[in-house]
């Protein structure tokens, strides 16, 4: 590849392909100072969640190009790059030429999404009760959040299908579900309005943005790190003012008894809604099968390795060997694997991440018996991401001594 034009423009759509199926700021610009390496070209660039800059220059004939880029926000296709990164590792070991390179890319960028939408709609159903028994609930509770989740899976395709605003969905989902749960609280006194309300938004709760915004602040990627965390704000205030006025309107509307919190999840119970959360948000992500296997030992790490510390080192310990862990383990694996860490790195650090308990938490504000009985989870929660931030940075610099200097991470 002796042309620069072709160089720049490979660098260009190799950095929006990975921006859009959902990498880190921090890994997008490492990838490109990898293949700039390898292309022979020096290369900077500056990666934030909208924006993607670069300037390349060829030492040898100086010649020299700025690109400014607006676009659009990433979303997880573990799946989708998965396969780039595998492409791209075998077109560069073979040496392939420009056009085959970005023939590869644009075939990955078009191909369809592992899981039709018979197994999607499964995944949307599945995850809230999967959730709700982790947590514990009442039985009837449970039951109906399966029809939450299938709720959410038609909200998520109507907003898309119609054309309305894709940053209006959480809002959309966490109204109108908790809408629903007081209309079937009407004709079943015994449901549990708040916990059916927060186990059907779960899914889009940022807890994983909130942990890439920390760990790309700690490692001084600060534009793209605060424009994550920002982004994470708004969702948790969609989430909750969606889920808030959903239950005043209902409340008002249908004139319900209080809520009363009942666990009736046996402990059997965890085995099962364990690998169900985990697959389901492996479709969701369009991870493929095998990955998904390998991460659900991850999600297990992630969810009962804290409690193994509790008693004797405390849960925040407990929290950090584990981010240590499920990090330092996808690293391994995706080395055998030949795919980037974060396809394996994500099922675990989801679960683990205590974005779900902070807005457990926000159940306080609805009733004088949260569902988490803690009432300082504000700070337990900050607690919890340092000790996940800090986790993964141990993890990262023990298997990358020099952390400035690391190859395909990715």
């Amino acid at each position: 590849m002796k042309n620069f034009e072709e160089k720049y423009k490979l660098i260009v759509k190799i950095g929006n392909a990975l921006h859009k199926f959902g990498c880190s700021s921090l890994r997008v610009e490492t990838y490109i100072q990898d293949v700039a390496k390898h292309i022979g070209v020096e290369v900077s660039c500056q990666v934030t969640t909208n924006t993607l800059n670069y300037q390349i220059e060829d030492p040898e004939t100086n010649e020299r190009q700025v690109i400014l880029q607006y676009i659009p926000l990433g979303s997880n296709d573990l799946g989708k790059l998965a396969d780039l990164h595998k492409r791209l590792r075998q077109a560069f070991k073979d040496d392939h030429d420009y056009e085959t390179i970005t023939k590869n890319i644009d075939e990955v960028m078009v191909s369809k999404k592992l899981y039709g939408e018979l197994l999607l709609a499964f995944a949307y159903t599945v995850i809230p009760p999967s959730f709700l028994a982790l947590i514990g609930g009442s039985t009837i509770t449970l039951l109906f959040s399966f029809l939450m989740g299938f709720l959410g899976y038609v909200i998520t395709k109507a907003v898309g299908k119609f054309n309305t605003s894709k940053y209006t969905l959480e809002f959309y989902t966490a109204f109108i579900c908790s809408m629903m749960g007081c209309l079937c609280k009407c004709f079943i006194p015994e449901l549990d309005v708040i916990e059916l309300s927060l186990a059907s938004v779960i899914l889009y709760v940022p807890g994983l943005t909130i942990s890439i915004a920390l760990e790309e602040i700690s490692f001084n990627q600060f534009n793209s790190g605060t424009g994550f965390l920002f982004n994470a704000v708004m969702i948790f205030l969609k989430l909750f003012i969606g889920v808030y006025l959903g239950m005043s309107v209902g409340n008002y509307l249908f004139d319900l008894p209080e809520d009363i919190y009942v666990n009736e999840i046996p402990k059997w119970g965890h085995y099962i809604a364990l690998p169900f959360l985990s697959i389901g948000l492996g479709i969701v992500f369009n991870t493929k099968f095998k990955d998904m296997m390998i991460g659900l030992v991850l999600a297990a790490i992630a969810f009962w390795g804290p409690m193994v510390f509790t008693n004797n080192l405390g849960w925040i310990f407990g929290t950090f060997i584990s981010a240590f862990l499920i990090t330092f383990l996808s690293i391994v694996v995706s080395r055998w694997r030949d795919v980037p860490p974060s396809v394996y790195l994500l099922q675990g650090i989801v679960i683990l991440v205590p974005g779900s308990r902070l807005f457990m938490g926000l159940s306080n504000q609805f009733n004088d018996d949260p569902i988490i009985d803690n009432p300082s989870i504000g700070t337990s929660g900050l607690l919890m991401f340092c000790a996940i931030v800090v986790g993964m940075l141990v993890a990262y610099s023990t298997y990358y001594p020099n952390l400035d200097n690391r190859n395909e991470v990715v």
